[in-house]
Parts: C-alpha cells; structure tokens; sequence
C-alpha cells in the first residue's frame, strides 16, 4: 500500500514467509520482492497438504491465509496488499509509529533527521502522503 505501482523498482521490498502445516513450521528467511512485488520461495521438498502462510515486512502489516501445497517446486498463491504505517514493525499501527514519523516528518533522506521506518511511499521523501496512509491504518494490526 502506498508504493509505485507496478512494475516499479519500488515494489522491491523485504519480507519474510512462514508455513505451517499441524504443528511443523518452516520460517524462510527473508526474501526481496521484485518490481512487480513478487517473490520466489522454495516449496518442493515440503509434505503436501493445506498450509497456513504468514507474510510480513517492515513497515507493513502481516497477512495470513492458506495454500494447498500438492509436492509441486511451484505453487503460485497471491498473498494480498500488505498495509503501510508500521514504522516500529512490531505488526501494529499506533502511537509509537506516529511518533516515529513526527520525529522525521518533512525531511528528505540524506537530510539530518530523516528515518527510513516512516517512508512509505517510495519518494524517500517523509511527508503528508505517508502520514495519511499511516492515519488510514492506525489502530489495525497485522496477521
């Protein structure tokens, strides 16, 4: 949410995939997603079966759901836009991610006082539009 759309360079993000099948669960290590917000995990050596999956990155809220996984190396699932404003990522918008964009609102990076974790927009500029994004989701928590 707030990023260029894509294909955009962008769309290139950090996050971080866990499954979980009854009680066995497989936590990837962080991956970067391409232009277009896609990312490859490797999935062929697990057990088939439905998997709960778990997708997060900071400054964005986790999302969750299921995959049927049938012993394939590629199962394509779309995961869902992942919602700005998390500036702690701690998975949740409150009054620590705002104080955080406080702290470096109006500022530009290379700019003393510019903090990346309140950038959500891809400009590297902290300014109202991702102040309004971090507004439209405060109070919400991820997955």
């Amino acid at each position: 949410q707030g990023l260029p759309d894509q294909p955009d360079a962008g769309q290139q993000q950090p996050v971080t995939l866990t499954l979980k099948l009854g009680t066995q669960e497989y936590d990837y290590p962080a991956f970067t997603t391409d232009a277009s917000g896609y990312f490859t995990a490797p999935v062929g050596g697990l057990e088939p079966g439905t998997y709960t999956w778990r997708v997060w990155g900071p400054k964005f809220l986790g999302n969750q759901g299921t995959a049927g996984l049938a012993g394939d190396d590629i199962t394509s699932v779309e995961m869902g836009l992942m919602l700005s404003g998390d500036s702690d990522s701690n998975n949740m918008v409150g009054i620590r991610d705002f104080e955080i964009l406080r702290e470096s609102f109006g500022r530009a990076i290379g700019e003393q006082g510019y903090d990346a974790r309140a950038e959500f927009t891809g400009d590297n500029r902290v300014n109202l539009a991702d102040f309004l994004l971090q507004r439209e989701n405060f109070g919400r928590a991820g997955e």
